[in-house]
């Protein structure tokens, strides 16, 4: 009994411990090769002790079988499994061929065990407590000759191996977990050289003491155990970051974004260089201990460091901009992503940053120059828009009435025509400062073009609205300065309230509008409030509408063409399509007066089918006549941007003329897409694919966004005629016109300039580098035949 309990004691156990050991090894990273490696290597040294076991267990003759088949055979299957884990580990540039032929050395001690029966190799007796085993002498030569090989290679694999990792770049992982498996070599030989000497000094022990009956033949295979205790240890402490395998190491180190282990502290555990770099921390300083939320604003920090506990405890994933302070004292802006691994039974926070500084910075500038009034400082068109969709959002939830109040001054014209245009700017920039002071601090206050402004407002009840209108009307009427003179300007004020006269933006804006110019007609400098029986142009609009519905059936409708010129060839290399209705009742009405009703009634997309088809056949005409390179552009309402198979119509149309693609170019206005941008978006892209030129029309008069530019595929940019005519006066304008200009080049876009009537606008233009020009000066817009000869007196 007591010779069984040194068997379990000395034998199987650690048979069961380097068995367990192989498989955490192979879980912590299945699809590692070193770690299958790894776990052969340690279940093959286990059977070395389980067949120990079994030897001294069983009868002599069969444990003599055990001894060789098992114990001896796994003896040499380590040695040869380690040779090819130490090549591994080590990264050794060598042949395959070779390394083969290297690390199969020690598996030819298997073929004498396998050719000679077990009795001729080893005698086995019983002591006291121990089943003793005498190796034949030849054996004895051979396990040590290939033993001793076995230790010299694993050296002098890792000895190659610590000279050529600088040259291999690598990671700090690797060179420590290399240096741990040579740790567990040398003191493993220790070990075994320890119990070597030390067996040679039994006999002076007593014969029924332990030292003396201890198994002195197996003592120094202990070794194993050291040495697979350092394997394990190598294999768990520095697998890389518990990835599946290699390419995550690489990924860590090489990756440009920040990568860092962070603990439920918020303190560093790992970062990687790009980490280093984009938070100035010197190398001098430990990766471990650094406080990450130190470094966030300090009026912020409390809240960080509770999101943070929060959601490390939950493990749920963190997507975020935040400003951070730097080791170098720079403020940054960093997008931060986490998830979560667990690290030997420890939960850590895997955080990856990017810097997104300069993107800000940009956005920044691109915002105020989209949504900001460049004269005024006020917000412009688009920032109306948004604010008022805003608004009437709030009002649906808290019940409560939007009032949309619209300024256009009396003498604006009048004084800008008179003084100058210097004069006229600091006018509306002393306007804007009047209407601000006056409106309460939840107003939003935009300038949506020219002397026209416009302000959202929430109010308990419509008497407010006209409390605030009136306020404005005093406040302007105080005497404005200009040039040492005091001048009175006036204002027709116009007023709208949600949901009374609207729940949509564009209802809001056209009573509003419609109130205002109702204020001018009937004398100016008062306000009206929007009633339905309000319009002084209701009678003109309704033989508008009623005009509209048999006007194609008449064919009343005509394209009109206006060309566009190359700057630097000052040839036509564009014509723009517009329509034009001479009404037999009316005359010659505006399109700025029948478009917007035909949108209004739906009527819009009759017409619209009638320009496209009409543009497209005449351009057909144009080309077969020999002008086979002319673009010319066609506008698109919102309504036919909101048709699913728009972009399959004008396909249709292409193969209906026999036109190319290359002939046309659709614009748009981002009041057209902004409505529903992602379909617009989708159809754009769809007519793109056809091989059709976009436009983004009317850019700079607010509703054009800068946003547009990056989600839309645009070729060519329309600069507004509101920032050309001015543009040789007014130094702000001019600087937009060339920020738009530089824009469009590094975009890959073609800026045209429109509305151009002087020859001092064309010359700046040219100078700032705008590619086309269309206005008066060079062409204003002609019937079809008008047009060929036009275009024929351009080509001589």
């Amino acid at each position: 009994m007591y010779n069984m309990i040194l068997q379990i004691l000395f034998l199987f156990i650690p048979f069961l411990i380097l068995f367990a050991m192989g498989i955490e090894v192979y879980f912590k990273n299945p699809p590692s090769t070193l770690n299958r490696l790894s776990m052969l290597l340690l279940f093959s040294l286990s059977l070395f002790f389980l067949g120990g076991f079994w030897a001294k267990t069983l009868p002599i003759a069969s444990g003599l079988y055990v001894t060789m088949y098992v114990k001896y055979i796994s003896a040499f299957v380590t040695m040869t499994l380690g040779l090819y884990l130490y090549s591994l580990v080590s990264k050794i540039r060598i042949k395959p061929l070779f390394r083969h032929l290297i690390c199969l050395v020690p598996s030819i001690g298997i073929i004498p065990i396998l050719t000679n029966p077990p009795e001729a190799i080893v005698l086995s007796t019983q002591s006291v407590f121990w089943r003793s085993e005498q190796l034949d002498f030849y054996m004895v030569i051979m396990i040590m000759g290939i033993a001793g090989y076995n230790f010299l290679m694993l050296f002098l694999f890792l000895w190659i191996g610590n000279r050529q990792r600088r040259d291999k770049n690598w990671s700090q992982k690797e060179y420590l977990r290399m240096h741990r498996i040579k740790r567990g070599l040398v003191l493993s030989l220790l070990w075994a050289a320890f119990w070597a000497v030390f067996s040679l000094f039994k006999n002076s022990f007593g014969p029924e003491t332990l030292f003396r009956v201890l198994p002195y033949e197996i003592m120094p295979a202990y070794c194993i155990l050291i040495w697979a205790y350092y394997i394990r240890s190598a294999m768990i402490h520095y697998d890389f970051l518990a990835s599946p395998n290699r390419r995550f190491e690489v990924l860590f180190s090489l990756s440009r974004q920040g990568i860092a282990l962070v603990n439920d502290l918020g303190f560093a555990v790992e970062i990687n260089d790009s980490f280093r770099k984009s938070l100035g921390i010197s190398n001098t300083i430990p990766e471990e201990g650094i406080d990450l939320i130190s470094l966030i604003p300090e009026e912020e920090q409390q809240m960080i460091k509770e999101l943070y506990k929060e959601k490390f405890g939950t493990m749920t994933p963190i997507h975020m901009e935040q400003k951070i302070n730097t080791f170098v004292h720079e403020t940054k802006i960093v997008e931060i992503d986490t998830a979560y691994l667990e690290i030997d039974d420890q939960i850590f926070c895997y955080l990856v940053t990017r810097d997104i500084t300069t993107t800000k910075n940009a956005e920044a500038k691109l915002q105020k120059l989209a949504y900001e009034d460049n004269l005024t400082g006020l917000g412009n068109r688009l920032h109306f828009i948004e604010n008022l969709e805003q608004a009437l959002q709030n009002s649906n939830l808290e019940d409560q009435q939007t009032a949309v109040i619209m300024i256009d001054l009396d003498q604006f014209k009048w004084i800008n025509d008179t003084l100058g245009h210097s004069a006229g700017d600091f006018l509306l920039q002393h306007v804007a400062g009047q209407i601000r002071e006056s409106m309460p601090s939840s107003a939003v206050v935009s300038r949506l073009g020219g002397d026209e402004f416009a302000i959202t407002v929430p109010v308990s009840y419509s008497e407010e609205a006209i409390r605030y209108a009136n306020e404005l009307l005093s406040s302007l009427q105080q005497p404005v300065h200009i040039f040492g003179k005091p001048y009175t300007v006036t204002a027709s004020i116009g007023i709208s309230i949600a949901p009374e006269h609207g729940r949509t933006i564009e209802a809001l804006y056209s009573s509003a509008d419609t109130a205002m110019y109702a204020a001018k007609q009937a004398g100016r400098n008062q306000y009206y409030s929007y009633t339905p029986n309000l319009k002084a142009m209701a009678e003109r609009n309704l033989t508008i509408v009623n005009g509209l519905s048999t006007a194609l059936a008449k064919n009343e409708f005509t394209l009109y063409y206006q060309p566009q010129i190359d700057t630097r060839t000052n040839r036509i290399v564009g014509l723009e399509a517009l329509i034009r209705w001479n009404s037999p009742e009316l005359g010659f009405v505006s399109p700025a007066q029948f478009i917007p009703i035909a949108e209004d009634t739906g009527m819009i997309k009759s017409m619209g089918d009638w320009v496209l088809n009409a543009a497209f056949k005449q351009t057909k005409q144009l080309v077969d006549e020999g002008y086979a390179d002319i673009l010319v552009s066609v506008n698109l309402s919102a309504h036919q941007l909101r048709e699913p198979l728009f972009a399959e119509r004008i396909a249709e149309l292409l193969q209906q003329h026999d036109l190319s693609p290359r002939n046309v170019c659709l614009e748009i206005t981002e009041r057209t897409a902004i409505f529903d941008s992602k379909k617009s978006l989708e159809i754009c892209r769809a007519l793109v694919e056809l091989g059709v030129s976009l436009s983004i029309d009317d850019f700079g008069t607010g509703f054009s966004s800068l946003s547009m530019l990056n989600r839309f595929p645009f070729t060519y940019i329309k600069i507004d005629r509101s920032l050309i005519q001015d543009i040789a006066m007014n130094v702000n304008e001019a600087k937009v016109v060339q920020t738009i200009i530089e824009l469009a080049d590094r975009l890959g876009m073609k800026v045209i300039a429109e509305g151009v009537e002087t020859e001092q606008q064309l010359f700046l233009l040219c100078k700032l580098g705008c590619h086309e020009v269309q206005g008066y000066l060079r062409g204003r817009p002609m019937p079809t035949e008008q047009l060929k000869v036009f275009l024929a007196d351009d080509k001589h």
